[in-house]
């Protein structure tokens, strides 16, 4: 009985080795690449050369197109010098307060320069007035960019004409004194 037992064991050694084995062969067999497979990946691959040799014929292309480009843009001779800016020659002369007063109506909103002689300053208005014979103009300069120069407006004397840029306006309520208002834009001693 022990023969029997060893052929029975040795018997199921084998039948579980041949099966192994089938197994093995079926699974070598279904991950081996196929013909077909094979003809699709080079079909691909052949594409994809062909796309890669249109790109970059097209890249060539737009290469020369962008020298010619160049070329166009490049000066042939050198030009003029640049002049001064066109609104630095036209610029007119500085207004005169008078002048300013007699045409108040055309200058109302307007970005103007005018030139005077200065009469009171109204420090707690950060103001001050710039007089003619025909009456005065007030001139706001606190909000001017530059702190020092509003501080040496407040704090010296001016014995000299000034000349203001800024935006002209009504006065609110009759304006007192002052026929107009002008918000400093830039003021020059």
């Amino acid at each position: 009985m022990s023969k029997h037992k060893e052929l029975a064991i040795s018997g199921a050694g084998l039948w579980a080795k041949f099966i192994s084995f089938l197994t093995i062969l079926l699974l070598a067999f279904s991950c081996s690449p196929s013909n077909k497979g094979e003809e699709e990946w080079r079909g691909e691959l052949q594409e994809l050369k062909k796309a890669i040799k249109s790109l970059e014929e097209r890249i060539d292309k737009l290469e020369a197109a962008q020298q010619v480009m160049l070329t166009l843009l490049k000066p042939t001779a050198p030009g003029p010098p640049p002049g001064p800016p066109p609104e630095a020659a036209v610029l007119p002369p500085p207004l005169s307060v008078s002048q300013l007063l007699a045409g108040k109506e055309q200058y109302l909103g307007a970005r103007v320069t005018v030139k005077g002689e200065v009469g009171p300053i109204l420090v707690h208005h950060k103001s001050l007035l710039l007089k003619s014979p025909q009456g005065m103009v007030e001139v706001f300069f606190g909000k001017l960019p530059d702190a020092k120069q509003v501080q040496r407006l407040t704090s010296t004397p001016i014995n000299q004409p000034l000349t203001v840029t800024g935006v002209v306006s009504l006065p609110p309520g009759g304006g007192g004194a002052a026929k107009l208002q002008i918000t400093a834009e830039a003021i020059d001693f």
